[in-house]
């Protein structure tokens, strides 16, 4: 009977071996402790600074996420390389271009946001008069299709009664060519992208009106990703604990942006001026923040002056909030003393 005994005793011990060792089996591995990859596409003439503060703070490695850089400065090779797997998400490449996109059959979802109210200043000559919207009626101004720039350009001077009909838009394929052209006296007007402040002086131009005084809170930067990739739940946890690193970089950027302006310009290898123009202006705005509202309000502005015609497409539906949410959420529970992670819930509930 003791032997029997024992030997019952000897096989369950065996079968909870058996069973713990189970646990290593890859298809069912618990991912809460494995490091997850993404990889970030971004342009170089800005970069991105939540994934440089999160890397030099060391929130990438405590929230057990390696995102990898990709540097690619055409929007069209981007959305290119995103449709066809080669980057995981784009983060630096306007709301207009994006919109447009998704308008065209694109399987792409907006899930989080690099900034907010981007500088897109609108250059002209020094004699160049302008006191007014109503300075724009009957001039030329030269743009980017497409680019948050043009977008918001025209959505501020629709609203005027000035676009369509009472001012010409000259198009042109890179910002340089909109500022040479502006000095060239081919257009009266020319707005760029973040980053040609500098480029414009050298040209003896001068900004004649910010767009973002006008319309308040406009998307810029959305940051994205393919709608079937974020379906799977390894992916939307690695954005996750990317969103909780780049929350955390951008509570330490709050007062701190000498420390941000050092880290582009060892990261990008540009000079302190050009990255003062765009890191510490007050027309620039970085935010982790989806701002679904004014994405929507992007693609209504779209859709009154043509660059969207199908409008059986519901925008909403390319919007996915829920996974910063639980970031944010995450981090008011780990963090109840920090006002910061407070406020940013308090915009998210206004704006979303």
């Amino acid at each position: 009977m003791k032997k029997i005994l024992s030997v019952i005793i000897l096989c369950l011990v065996m079968s909870l071996a058996l069973i713990g060792c189970g646990s290593d089996d890859p298809g069912t591995a618990d991912t809460s402790t494995d490091v997850l990859k993404v990889s970030v596409a971004a342009q170089s003439n800005s970069g991105q600074v939540f994934q440089y503060m999160a890397e030099a703070h060391n929130f990438l490695a405590e929230e057990g996420v390696d995102v990898e850089m990709v540097y690619i400065n055409n929007g069209t090779d981007a959305f290119q390389a995103l449709t066809g797997g080669k980057v995981d998400v784009l983060s630096t490449y306007g709301t207009g271009g994006p919109l447009i996109q998704i308008a065209n059959g694109q399987d792409f979802t907006v899930f989080s946001g690099y900034m907010i109210t981007g500088e897109t200043p609108c250059f002209g000559k020094p004699q160049t008069e302008w006191t007014s919207l109503e300075s724009f009626r009957g001039k030329k101004i030269g743009i980017t299709r497409f680019g948050t720039p043009d977008v918001v350009l025209k959505g501020v001077l629709y609203d005027a009664g000035l676009y369509p009909d009472n001012v010409t838009f000259i198009e042109y394929k890179k910002n340089q060519e909109v500022l040479q052209a502006v000095a060239a006296g081919e257009v009266d007007f020319g707005a760029t992208a973040t980053g040609y402040e500098l480029q414009a002086a050298d040209l003896g131009l001068e900004i004649k009106m910010w767009p973002d005084d006008y319309w308040l809170n406009h998307s810029c930067c959305r940051v994205l990703a393919k709608g079937s990739w974020m379906k799977d739940e390894k992916n939307q946890e690695a954005l996750y604990r990317m969103l909780r690193a780049f929350l955390r970089a951008e509570k330490a950027m709050q007062g701190n942006y000498d420390e941000v302006v050092d880290l582009v310009m060892k990261k990008l290898d540009l000079d302190q001026a050009t990255v003062e123009s765009f890191v510490k202006s007050k027309h620039m705005k970085y935010d982790n923040d989806p701002y679904q509202n004014s994405v929507i309000k992007m693609w209504n502005k779209m859709v009154d002056f043509g660059y969207i015609t199908d409008t059986k497409i519901q925008i909403e539906d390319h919007v996915n909030t829920e996974i910063y949410k639980r970031a944010l959420d995450s981090l008011i529970e780990d963090y109840p003393d920090s006002q910061f992670f407070k406020d940013k819930l308090v915009l998210f509930n206004e704006y979303n």
